[in-house]
């Protein structure tokens, strides 16, 4: 019976601690292994490059920029020789946002091109914003926007007021992958 009881124990430890971890894989994790692999442009864009000078932004804008801590920017550019790969990552990236935990606020289709909002959070406090687009004939774009408590309709006040600082040289590398993608 003390056997039985031992065992009985074990499995049950294991059996909570199994239901406790996120078998789901992340987008962090996903972000990290996609460090090492050349087909991906990566950057973390600064708030400095965003182009809002303090004297010029309103008091709304630089609390909605207090709530956002960084934007992590990941892209695969689509070649001839990595459509292959294409495919799996985008699979890969698909995959990683059909966890319930990712909300959604929006999916557009159109033709080849496919562009999904969603985030993580309450609706009036949301800690990640996530953008994906999709163009079977030019790659995709991932981008994370990461803070705390983060209001939506202050963000889109804030994205109506950015002026990217074009001088960066990561900022003309971006900008010319998003032209090049169409997204």
């Amino acid at each position: 019976m003390k056997r039985f009881i031992k065992i009985f124990g074990i499995l049950a430890i294991v059996a909570i601690f199994s239901v406790g971890c996120d078998q789901h894989p992340s987008l962090q994790k996903y972000y990290v292994d996609s460090n090492e692999n050349a087909e991906f442009l990566k950057f973390d864009i600064p708030m400095s490059i965003l182009g809002l000078k303090s004297e010029d932004t309103s008091e709304e804008v630089k609390q909605t920029l207090k709530s956002i801590k960084k934007v992590n920017f990941l892209a695969f550019q689509l070649k001839e020789t990595n459509k292959a790969e294409f495919i799996v990552e985008k699979q890969k990236v698909k995959g990683i946002l059909k966890n319930p935990k990712y909300q959604e606020l929006i999916t557009i289709g159109h033709g080849k091109q496919s562009y999904t909002v969603k985030f993580l959070g309450e609706e009036d406090a949301i800690d990640e914003v996530i953008f994906f687009g999709s163009d079977e004939d030019r790659g995709f774009a991932l981008v994370r926007v990461l803070g705390k408590n983060m209001n939506p309709s202050k963000i889109m006040v804030l994205a109506q007021e950015l002026k990217l600082n074009g001088d960066d040289g990561s900022m003309k590398q971006i900008k010319s992958f998003i032209n090049n993608l169409n997204l």
